[in-house]
């Protein structure tokens, strides 16, 4: 008797996100209804509640962002340049476009220059029930030639999981955006395994390079990189949930 066949990889991940919208949608409803029967039809219908047109923000698909380091943790520090605040400055352009997207919103684990434990960091995500999870940092190596952008994800994951398929689309977008060495998909022991959603971390460039160090400071490629990590976010999630593309 032949076996069955095995579900895609993109059939796991566009479970995974399914499943957590529908749940996310069936709270609302609950929600809704808890509305209706203390405040009535007529109330809600006068306060602009019934408008059907207007997409709520539990439905969006919800992101959340971390700016690596923070606070007493300035990461790397190249040249009077902390990482902590390169990673906050892409982490804001980043938010702004998934802001202007009506399919999406986000949070952000920081948005001051601030101390923030990696545990507290997941727990932004699994407490908001988010839907990604992406840390952004930038990389160091103590030879000072090494360039380029790599996206990694938790060592406890097999490759067919979600979280690699959004390392994979990520790292292809960010480096199609910005032209930068493609230094590939990598595995590591990362606080990442904490994390209940798909979960990348992605090093967006060498503050140890003389030439990424100022490009990483340029508001100009700041942006570029941002559009990149938007970009994958986007063909992510539509990979995952084609009806969002129709949107």
């Amino acid at each position: 008797m032949s076996e069955a066949p095995r579900p895609s990889r993109l059939a796991v991940a566009a479970d995974a996100i399914h499943t957590r919208r529908m749940r996310k949608r069936h709270l609302q409803s609950v929600a809704v209804i808890a509305i209706l029967a203390s405040v009535g039809v007529g109330a809600l219908l006068l306060s602009g509640c019934g408008d059907a047109s207007a997409k709520s923000e539990s439905d969006r698909v919800l992101i959340v962002l971390d700016a690596g380091h923070g606070g007493r943790d300035p990461g790397a520090v190249c040249e009077g340049v902390k990482e902590a605040d390169v990673n906050l400055a892409i982490a804001k352009c980043v938010a702004d476009l998934i802001e202007a997207d009506g399919r999406l919103t986000v949070k952000l684990t920081r948005t001051l220059d601030i101390s923030v434990s990696l545990e507290n960091r997941i727990a932004v995500a699994n407490d908001a029930d988010a839907d990604l999870y992406l840390s952004i940092q930038s990389n160091a190596c103590e030879y000072s030639d090494a360039t380029g952008v790599v996206t990694l994800v938790s060592d406890t994951l097999d490759e067919g999981a979600p979280s690699w398929q959004f390392a994979e689309i990520l790292q292809d977008a960010v480096t199609s955006a910005t032209g930068a060495r493609d230094r590939g998909v990598r595995a590591q022991d990362l606080y990442l395994h904490r994390a209940k959603m798909p979960a990348a971390l992605i090093e967006v460039g060498f503050l140890t390079n003389n030439g990424e160090r100022t490009q990483l400071t340029d508001p100009v490629y700041q942006q570029t990189i941002a559009q990149g990590i938007y970009d994958g976010i986007v063909a992510y999630i539509e990979y995952t949930d084609p009806s969002l593309a129709e949107i």
